[in-house]
């Protein structure tokens, strides 16, 4: 986990983090946390950053820079299919791949998809990016391997990325309660940290699938409303509005 910000003033003095933070501590000393105590702690955290109205930017707290950074993100896969892998990469400034390493690969797109670290909500966008590129590349041999990777992701792929992608977002964000201050030890800072981001993956899982995702114009207002009822639809699972 990558967040180092402090979390707004405007959350830190919310009563909702608070019980976010009183439902965490508690579940940490359970053996074994219950579907029921995580239901518990993810419907604390979206009341705590605004309501499922969140996902669609209504919320200064979260919600607004994972939009736009997974739309970069997006919009580099569909250039990559549309337009061919060489072509992408000079849309993220690469334009000769002769010697690129694969990290070398990873730290242009990541920049190009990263923008701003000014608060919480940017730091943990960033973050939740570097977390998917990690995700995708880190068993990638070659360039050549991340170029089929991301040509063969078909809609059922896209639709996974998006959905580790907003894992990744939340758990980031939520970072400052995952702190030693509320736990005995590290060990239960780590096992409750896994615990949560498991019951959350296990819970996107479910989500509509519907969209086609490869016939979406990610550069444009479509994307955007995509990614916005995609993280709205999520938050909803907790927090039904």
């Amino acid at each position: 986990m990558g967040t180092s910000q402090s979390v707004n003033p405007s959350v830190k003095n919310n009563p909702k983090w608070g019980d976010l933070s009183r439902a965490i501590s508690s579940a940490s000393q359970s053996i074994t946390i219950s579907d029921n105590q995580l239901h518990g702690i993810m419907r604390h955290f979206v009341n705590a950053v605004g309501g499922s109205g969140a996902g669609h930017g209504r919320s200064s707290t979260f919600g607004r820079a994972g939009v736009k950074r997974v739309q970069r993100f997006m919009s580099f896969v569909s250039d990559v299919q549309t337009n061919g892998f060489s072509e992408a990469l000079r849309t993220i400034g690469i334009s000769d791949i002769s010697q690129l390493t694969i990290n070398e690969f990873i730290n242009y797109l990541l920049a190009h998809c990263s923008e701003g670290n000014f608060n919480l909500d940017e730091t943990a966008a960033n973050s939740a990016i570097d977390e998917l590129l990690k995700y995708l590349l880190n068993n990638t041999e070659s360039i050549d391997s991340i170029e089929n990777l991301f040509q063969q992701a078909n809609a059922d792929t896209q639709h996974e990325w998006l959905c580790y992608f907003f894992a990744s977002y939340i758990m980031e964000f939520s970072n400052e309660l995952f702190s030693t201050r509320i736990f005995e030890n590290d060990g239960d800072r780590i096992k409750t940290f896994h615990e949560i981001r498991d019951y959350v993956q296990r819970s996107l899982a479910t989500l509509n699938r519907n969209q086609n995702l490869q016939h979406v114009n990610w550069h444009s207002e479509q994307g955007t409303t995509i990614i916005k009822n995609l993280q709205t639809e999520i938050l909803e699972i907790w927090s039904p509005e």
